[in-house]
């Protein structure tokens, strides 16, 4: 790479020894540089003729007067200069103060691009590193090749829309089954699937039979608690036979409470031998049954917890299971849970109970709605995300576990908006931009405040007026125009 031509064609003897025009830290930060020349632009004749003195010498090496050049007359640089400017030549206004006389005031904002017909401190083309310190409000101007130039770009522009609106944040989500409707089906003891009666999909009511277990386990218990049975009754009988000796004077109090105790422990027996079978999982009426019939058989059956639908089987018939091992996952659909992910600078934003609507790419057109259930108390280390949980309705069984989507939170209530297409805006060195149609062929790059998202539209808190033509389509057009002296076009050519 020639570095002379990069340094407006000067070199030093010392290879470790800069000025300004090779080191941009040395340079005036009052003044405006010519990028496509590599000089101060009120000492660059190739863009303003009609500033140069022609009374005055001109550097060629340095592009200065000669008697402001302290690089090549180091003697006139005054201690305090050299203090200040750290090797770098005077400021604009500090030379017109010491040669009163002298050519053209250089004044920064006298400064005129005659390329592209704008003040030169203005100019987003010749001078675009100025974009990064406009305040909100304020930009840069970028004149167009033609005035034909925007309509044969395609570009397009629209004030911006005013509307009463809600404040939302929108958050990627997942869709999942709602655990607090969601139970896993197991026996609760041990034995062989002799039958399976429910398979994926099917619906089912609660307490209906999904399948059924043959188990010793629950034999075992029958057998006890119908054992049980008779010995409680036999102690009931005996303890009533003491009773009516004793009210007789016949019975001892001895034989009396002998008879009591055993009645109670019998009674005892028996209810903690029933407990055994509701806790194994047989319900009231089969309870009952076993006393009706007093048969013992290892029949246990299997039943669904509450009205649902089969998401899930792991059951097969003559398979062998152990108690507690899942053999159906029964949801109930009426309702899924959104698991949401919320950029951690929203975190302030989201409170439980606020409404969200979720949209789907695999569900065009359908909007599903619901509230915020919960919301994480810690921030994401990897992904700087922030956790939640949404509620929503099932719309006619549209949803499916797994689906992705955005969401969008409402945030509060309806207020006044400023409203732009999402594609008006830019991002610009960490900012945010929108182009202004001024002229057929001029646009200012504006810089602006931006709020809330909402639907495809952004607000805009500052920096636009209701009337102001914005740019909605062709903005990368704008945007290459404003870049382009930074890709080697721009002044650089003429």
């Amino acid at each position: 790479m020639d570095l002379s031509a990069q340094t407006g064609g000067h070199s030093h003897d010392d290879a470790s020894e800069t000025c300004f025009i090779c080191d941009e830290s040395k340079r005036d930060k009052e003044r405006l540089w010519c990028r496509g020349h590599n000089r101060y632009e009120d000492r660059c004749w190739l863009c303003h003729p009609e500033l140069e003195d022609p009374d005055r010498a001109y550097c060629q090496e340095h592009f200065l007067y000669e008697d402001e050049c302290f690089l090549c007359h180091p003697e006139m640089k005054k201690t305090s200069c050299e203090d200040d400017h750290s090797g770098h030549d005077h400021s604009a206004h500090e030379i017109e103060d010491d040669h009163s006389g002298h050519g053209h005031s250089t004044s920064v904002g006298e400064l005129w691009c005659n390329e592209h017909g704008v003040p030169e401190i203005e100019c987003g083309i010749c001078q675009p590193q100025l974009a990064a310190n406009l305040p909100t409000g304020e930009g840069l101007k970028i004149r167009m090749p033609s005035a034909e130039s925007a309509h044969k770009a395609g570009i397009t522009t629209g004030t911006p829309l005013a509307q009463e609106a809600q404040p939302i944040v929108e958050a990627f989500c997942e869709t999942q089954y709602n655990l607090n409707a969601l139970a896993k089906v197991t026996p609760l003891a041990h034995g062989i699937l002799v039958s399976v009666r429910k398979d994926l999909g099917n619906l089912v009511k609660a307490g209906e039979v999904l399948a059924e277990l043959h188990s010793a386990e629950i034999a075992v218990a029958k057998a006890e608690f119908l054992s049980a049975s008779v010995r409680a009754d036999i102690g009931r009988k005996a303890y009533e036979r003491e009773k009516r000796l004793k009210d007789r004077n016949i019975a001892s109090e001895k034989e009396f409470l002998e008879a009591e105790a055993a009645d109670h422990s019998a009674r005892l027996a028996f209810s903690n031998a029933r407990q055994k079978l509701v806790t194994l999982g047989m319900t009231v009426r089969e309870i009952d049954q076993v006393l009706e019939s007093e048969e013992a058989t290892a029949t246990l059956l299997v039943r669904a917890p509450f009205d649902g639908t089969v998401v899930e089987r792991d059951a097969v018939m003559g398979e062998a299971v152990d108690s507690g091992k899942a053999l159906f996952v029964v949801a109930d659909l009426s309702t899924y849970w959104l698991e949401l992910s919320i950029p951690a600078d929203h975190a302030g934003m989201i409170r439980k109970g606020q409404d969200v609507r979720a949209e789907f790419p695999d569900l065009p057109g359908e909007v599903i709605n619901g509230h915020i259930s919960w919301v994480d108390t810690s921030v994401d280390k990897k992904t700087r995300m922030i956790r939640a949980r949404a509620v929503v309705s099932e719309p006619g069984g549209l949803l499916l576990k797994g689906l992705f989507g955005r969401v969008r939170i409402s945030l509060g209530q309806t207020r006044p908006m400023s409203l732009v297409p999402g594609s008006a805006v830019q991002k610009h060195e960490g900012e945010t931009f929108v182009f202004v149609q001024e002229e057929k062929d001029l646009f200012s790059l504006r810089r602006v405040e931006v709020g809330e998202s909402i639907g495809d539209r952004v607000e805009i808190l500052e920096g636009i007026a209701s009337g102001d033509n914005v740019v909605v389509t062709g903005t990368f057009v704008v945007m290459s125009e404003f870049l382009k002296s930074r890709l080697g076009a721009g002044c650089a050519g003429h």
